[in-house]
């Protein structure tokens, strides 16, 4: 079974050029969908800062590499025709690898992330994916231009729709607090190198070495 990736190029290209935002409905389809929400109601997730430079600026839930889940999700998305319409839409360099995790944030906890701009370790182009059952509300995904004007401000509907945001020094996006509920989604990003196989060796062994550390804690 394929990713919907057969969304109008122009329709990708024109939100993605306007909003940094690009939205791709129904991204994984129901035998795709299914068996990584069945993963997730046995997967641990675990609290972890987002740091940069030594300053916290955000905190969520997220499953430790070593959970299946994530594993699933590196194998679906590191697909060469993904990135290429990826490429087309964002009109980006040559994409060779998507990497990623899995992450929820729930009401009651100040769970969020302030703005940022996710431009490091050749990141070029950003997903989000929705992965949650459960209705929520607040839990916005924000982003904002160079000139800090806010270009779309987005929620999931349905689990399985996903969109693509822009990842560029001069843009930023945040994620607001959860009101009510929970909300859980699959973030990552294409990048332009290390090769895919490279990738995958390093995101494997890095699980498997994570394995045997906490088993000998």
């Amino acid at each position: 079974m394929q990713l919907r990736i057969d969304q109008p190029l122009g329709r990708l290209q024109a939100q993605f050029a306007e909003t940094g935002c690009a939205m791709l409905p129904g991204f994984l389809p129901d035998p795709l969908l299914d068996p990584l929400l069945k993963l997730l109601k046995t997967t641990t997730f675990v609290p972890k800062d987002e740091v940069h430079e030594g300053t916290v600026f955000g905190n969520v839930f997220i499953a430790p590499q070593t959970e299946t889940v994530g594993a699933a999700l590196h194998l679906i998305l590191n697909e060469c025709d993904l990135f290429q319409m990826v490429e087309r839409t964002a009109g980006c360099a040559a994409l060779v690898n998507f990497t990623g995790r899995i992450h929820r944030t729930s009401a009651g906890t100040e769970q969020g992330i302030d703005w940022h701009n996710d431009a490091i370790q050749h990141r070029s182009v950003g997903l989000n994916i929705n992965l949650g059952t459960e209705e929520f509300t607040g839990g916005l995904f924000q982003i904002r231009g160079p000139d800090l004007k806010m270009r779309a401000e987005l929620k999931h509907s349905k689990p399985g729709d996903a969109f693509l945001f822009r990842i560029d020094r001069g843009w930023q996006h945040r994620l607001t607090q959860v009101e009510a509920g929970q909300r859980t989604v699959a973030v990552g990003w294409f990048r332009t190198e290390p090769d895919w196989q490279s990738n995958t060796r390093a995101w494997f062994h890095t699980q498997m070495n994570s394995g045997l550390r906490e088993e000998t804690l």
